[in-house]
């Protein structure tokens, strides 16, 4: 025990702030802990902490929440090829098919709220990761029947709510299990997954529209969903640690508020950093509507099954630059510590630097190269670039909201997928009507130039990140 005591304390900063404060005049103040680099363990919740559960049991846990937690994306990606066929089929026109793609990206960014507060609120990952599940599952099956586009477009909301709440309640769970200086490879893997599902959702969505129809996309999903269930059910333990929350008053820790993760963004390295996150985020999302368009058109004309083999260029990317910036990330911090410097959060916002530069360059390049029909190779270079800059930077940063939030990890990654598909959502329909309008050049300008205005956000938080974090602890208080 004593061994295991030792090596926490020499890898982690903690600050605990007890009894009278002199900038309350003395008055009595709840115990906090204001985490420096993030708090891991302490003596009293050792033996029942999970990041202490042996390697191979933390890897098994990690490969069946990463593995479900790529039905978010692949829910709405797999539809993408399936649009021309559904709008010909229901009558309806492309705005009202899009609606479709919004629709269960608001879902997606909306539900995992309610899951991940109630999660953080009850101290429960498992019993909320089950239900989820579940409601991913029946709705799936009933959409493979549905005979109205107003029917399908409910039942994918609902089919949304449950993959979802897999998505973020399992990033959760790796939060529980893994300690600071593993967290950014495991949510490098993580994030890994649910960015290459992308490329597997359109890629075997082409082929299932090519060959077969519509309706067997909600029939495989389905099939997915039941297959994961078993695992979850046998392998995935209760993994929350109550000691890993801040303190809260006794009057609030019996209530339940299904928008309590809202709150967070009163914290201004929250609000900022999400800003950011979510616009760059938005940018794949569009990008990933714009290219059936663009490449079923121009002079390329391809069919959806090519069109579905050209996202293996941003789902190289997405697998390199989750990669690159989890492991990075980590290896900033665990070589400051070794060079004997301070120890915190904000290293992981400087660790985001290069893909920081290279998004706005590789979309800038490919809107213009776009616009004059340029070789498609080198268009794909250009997307490769661009989604490996934006995952070192989702990473890096994603995982930067956890450590500054400790006891909220499935509220403040909630948060995320929330605002960044509500952006997602409302370009998916925008979008298109702007590029249309201005031009795909000047549309992708407008895209990179305000990645560019949004990069000084990240530069406040870097410099003013470690106040905010005292002050917001000590005023949550």
């Amino acid at each position: 025990m004593k061994s295991v005591s030792s090596e926490i304390s020499e890898s982690t900063e903690v600050t605990q702030v007890t009894g009278a404060s002199e900038d309350t005049g003395g008055s009595e103040v709840t115990e906090i802990t204001v985490v420096n680099e993030v708090s891991e363990c302490n003596e009293d919740i050792i033996v029942n902490d999970p990041k202490f559960l042996s390697s191979r049991k933390k890897w098994l846990i990690l490969f069946i929440t990463t593995f479900s937690g790529m039905l978010a994306p692949m829910t709405n990606t797999i539809l993408y090829p399936a649009l021309i066929q559904l709008r010909e089929e229901f009558e309806i026109s492309a705005i009202t098919v899009n609606s479709l793609i919004s629709v269960s990206l608001f879902f997606t960014g909306i539900a995992p709220i309610v899951w991940a507060a109630y999660s953080d609120r009850f101290a429960t990952r498992r019993k909320v990761y089950l239900l989820s599940c579940i409601v991913f599952i029946i709705p799936t099956i009933l959409c493979s029947i549905a005979e109205r586009i107003w029917v399908l477009m409910i039942l994918c909301a609902i089919q949304a709510c449950g993959s979802s709440g897999m998505y973020s309640i399992g990033a959760g769970i790796i939060s529980d299990i893994y300690c600071t200086k593993e967290r950014g490879g495991a949510f490098g893997i993580f994030y890994l997954a649910y960015w290459f599902s992308n490329f597997i959702g359109t890629l075997s969505g082409g082929y299932i529209i090519q060959y077969l129809n519509w309706h067997w996309i909600f029939r495989i999903l389905a099939i997915y969903g039941g297959f994961i269930l078993p695992f979850i059910i046998f392998f995935v333990p209760e993994t929350f640690c109550q000691s890993t929350l801040t303190s809260q008053s006794k009057s609030s820790q019996n209530r339940f508020n299904p928008i309590a993760p809202l709150k967070l963004l009163a914290y201004p390295n929250v609000i900022l950093v999400v800003i950011y996150v979510s616009f760059v985020s938005s940018i794949l999302t569009i990008q990933n509507i714009s290219v059936p368009q663009n490449f079923s058109a121009r002079t390329y004309k391809l069919p959806p099954s090519s069109i579905g083999i050209l996202f293996l260029a941003p789902a190289v990317g997405y697998a390199l630059g989750s990669l690159v910036g989890g492991k990075y990330s980590d290896f900033v911090l665990q070589r400051a510590r070794k060079n004997g410097e301070s120890v915190y959060p904000e290293m992981r916002i400087k660790s985001a630097t290069i893909g920081v530069i290279i998004i706005p360059c590789s979309y800038l390049a490919y809107g213009w190269l776009l616009e004059h029909d340029f070789n498609i190779y080198s268009l794909m270079i250009l997307w490769f670039l661009g989604a490996f800059g934006s995952l070192i930077t989702f990473n890096s940063l994603s995982t930067y909201l956890v450590d500054v939030c400790p006891g909220c990890s499935a509220s403040v990654v909630a948060l995320i997928n929330c605002i960044r598909l509500m952006i997602a959502g409302i370009n998916a329909i925008v979008g298109s009507l702007l590029e249309n309008a201005i031009g795909t050049g000047w549309f992708f300008t407008v895209i990179s130039m305000a990645c560019f205005i949004f990069t000084f956000l990240l530069v406040i938080v870097y410099y003013k990140g470690r106040q905010w974090q005292k002050k917001f602890f000590n005023g949550a208080s």
